[in-house]
């Protein structure tokens, strides 16, 4: 059973502001060829697969990253309002409602940190820090629709809201708006390295539409697309923090590495917690991914164990699949009790030990100190 226990590390301001960050819980990890290649390019030592890593309080942890990069991440927010102001109306409203959104604003404060760690004190983090959450909520859009999602963060989904149209139109916007900030940076490797990333994202989104409704992925398909659809940005956040910086390729390659594993790790913490996680923190009804035809990694695995019986238990799920069903606690129980959850908080903490290890190359400090807290502040929260 996963234990759950929330330490929040940033209430809302005075002045309005959302809180950026919060802790949750969950696991993960097995290296796709194209993880061996970044291991290998940055050379960072193996961490012992077996050592068991103590529980962070979190507060400390929280309070370090907060005091690290706080100043900046309102600055962040400020500008995400800002650049989704428009004189069109439609724009407006829409832009409004994303920028209300609770997000945790993870990225930004991957990306600051980064920056903070390779010694950049220029103005181009803020700006960055905006371009990759523009990204990031861009592809949360296109999914809600796709998936036909009618809730994002326990508000009705923009699409739901606004209809199919119009929404698919502003997630084009917001793109489009992220790569016209970006060209305030004046470098066109960084320019780059937002295509590719958004280039694998949406890779990753298209054979997502492929493995809708197959029950016989295997590990290495599953992380193939982890890598794509979540890992990707975490490692753009990174490598243009060193790109910023004017890092040499050795500690390019350990940025891009860090937040590829961080990544893996933060998205089959998800995949636990569609099942694990309370739905009212979550935003959205239990085992939502599987409803829409999605078998992540713990279901892939009970599969990979199982009979008959569970295989007929998880497509009533896919294909009946209702919030409040009966057999999604039947479900979760056998997830539970076949140790398959547990398995993929495994493979969650084994990518997040991976993360950190990529750190070797950058000097000690208190931004790689609080860089290599925040794998397990990922992997143990609870939304």
């Amino acid at each position: 059973m996963i234990r759950a226990g929330a330490i929040p590390w940033s209430r809302p301001r005075a002045d309005g502001m959302m809180p950026f960050f919060c802790r949750e819980t969950a696991l993960v990890g097995t290296m796709t060829a194209h993880h061996r290649e970044l291991r290998a390019a940055s050379e960072p030592p193996r961490p012992d697969a077996e050592a068991p890593r103590p529980l962070p309080s979190g507060a400390a942890e929280l309070a370090a990253i907060h005091a690290l990069v706080g100043d900046r991440l309102a600055e962040v927010e400020a500008s995400f309002r800002s650049n989704l102001a428009s004189p069109t109306r439609i724009v407006q409203e829409l832009g409004a409602y994303v920028a209300a959104g609770e997000g945790k604003r993870v990225r930004p404060t991957l990306h600051l940190l980064a920056c903070r760690m390779c010694g950049y004190d220029g103005p181009h983090d803020v700006l960055m820090a905006t371009v990759l959450e523009f990204i990031h909520c861009a592809t949360l859009i296109h999914d809600d629709i796709i998936d036909e999602s009618k809730t994002r963060r326990s508000r009705p989904s923009v699409n739901a809201a606004w209809g199919n149209s119009v929404t698919v139109l502003f997630g084009d916007y917001m793109f489009a708006k992220a790569m016209e900030m970006a060209l305030g940076a004046g470098s066109l490797e960084i320019m780059s390295k937002l295509a590719e990333a958004t280039l694998r994202m949406t890779e990753g989104e298209m054979l997502q539409t492929r493995y809708v409704g197959r029950l016989d992925l295997t590990v290495d398909e599953y992380l193939a697309l982890v890598e794509r659809k979540t890992a990707a940005l975490f490692a753009c956040c990174c490598e243009i923090a060193g790109l910023l910086s004017g890092a040499d390729r050795k500690r390019l390659a350990a940025l891009r590495g860090y937040g590829t594993e961080l990544g893996l790790a933060f998205q089959l913490v998800d995949d636990v917690l569609d099942f694990t996680g309370d739905p009212r923190r979550l935003g959205k009804p239990a085992a939502s991914d599987l409803r829409e035809g999605k078998a992540t990694f713990a279901v892939l695995d009970l599969l990979s164990r199982g009979g008959e019986e569970e295989a007929s238990l998880v497509r009533r799920v896919m294909h009946e699949g209702r919030p409040g069903m009966p057999e999604i606690a039947a479900l979760t129980s056998r997830l539970e009790g076949s140790g398959a959850l547990d398995r993929a908080l495994d493979r969650a903490r084994h990518h997040a030990g991976h993360a950190i290890a990529f750190l070797e190359p950058f000097p000690d400090g208190p931004a790689r100190r609080c860089l290599a807290s925040l794998p397990e502040l990922l992997v143990f929260r609870d939304r």
